[in-house]
C-alpha cells in the first residue's frame, strides 16, 4: 500500500478535530507545514499499520505542545491505515517518552495524489 499524496493533518482537540497542517508523503518521506510549524521525517508501512517519525520546528510564537514550550522536538506516531489508504488514525507522542500521559489523537485525510512533473 502506498501513502504517496497530499494530506491534511488534524489533531483531536476540545472542540473536535483541528486542522494543523498540509502534509506531503512520498516514498517514505514526510514533509509538512503551516503558518507556525513545519515537520520533516520518515514513515514505514507494515501491513495496515504505519510508524511516522518526525522532527518538528515551531516558528513565530511558540505554543505549548506535549506540556513544553520548545522550538524543536521529535515525535513518534503509531497509526492504522483506514478507508483503503485514504485515512490514517493514531496516537502521537514525544520521541523517547516513557509513558502515554502526553499523547494526542491524530489523523491524516488524503486530499490528492502527488502528480509527476513533466520531464523537459
Amino acid at each position: 500500500m502506498s501513502l504517496d499524496g497530499i494530506w491534511v493533518f488534524e489533531v483531536a482537540g476540545l472542540y473536535g478535530w483541528e486542522r494543523l497542517s498540509t502534509v506531503f508523503m512520498e516514498k517514505g518521506r514526510y514533509l509538512g507545514g503551516s503558518s507556525s510549524i513545519y515537520s520533516q521525517g520518515k514513515y514505514v508501512i507494515k501491513g495496515k499499520k504505519v510508524k511516522i517519525q518526525l522532527d518538528v520546528t515551531q516558528h513565530g510564537d511558540l505554543s505549548v505542545v506535549f506540556g513544553i514550550k520548545s522550538r524543536h522536538f521529535s515525535t513518534v506516531t503509531t497509526a492504522k491505515i483506514k478507508k483503503k489508504g485514504q485515512k490514517i488514525e493514531g496516537i502521537v507522542r514525544m520521541e523517547g517518552a516513557r509513558s502515554n500521559v502526553n499523547t494526542y489523537h491524530v489523523r491524516w485525510i488524503k486530499q490528492e495524489k502527488i502528480l509527476a512533473l513533466p520531464s523537459k
